[in-house]
């Protein structure tokens, strides 16, 4: 059995402040983060973070939980991809659009 899991934010609403920053993403993606130069593309990086976790956590068993901040997202080819071992096995993908950012995943565990 798959479970999948879809999330869709305004990044208006995502505000570039180092609590939530904490919260939301691992240490590797604030690496990441950091070498963003532009207010936007921050912004959109940490939205479609947000969005794809908000995705990872709806396709999980329910019995399973994972802060935000433990879930790295990292790069394959320029396509994302969880780094975790334990999720490796969920597939996922990101997109913006000017004012949204959606994120997917896909748990194809069971």
């Amino acid at each position: 059995m798959q479970r999948i899991g879809i999330d869709i934010i305004e990044n208006k609403r995502i505000k570039i402040k180092q609590k939530f920053i904490d919260k939301v993403l691992t240490i590797e993606e604030k690496v990441l983060l950091e070498s963003i130069i532009s207010k936007k593309a921050k912004i959109n990086f940490i939205a479609g973070r947000w969005a794809v976790k908000e995705a990872i956590f709806k396709s999980l068993n329910s019995k399973q939980k994972i802060s935000f901040n433990k879930i790295n997202v990292g790069y394959d080819n320029q396509s994302p991809i969880i780094t975790n071992l334990e999720l490796s096995k969920i597939l996922i993908s990101i997109s913006h659009e000017k004012k949204y950012s959606i994120g997917m995943a896909i748990n194809i565990y069971d």
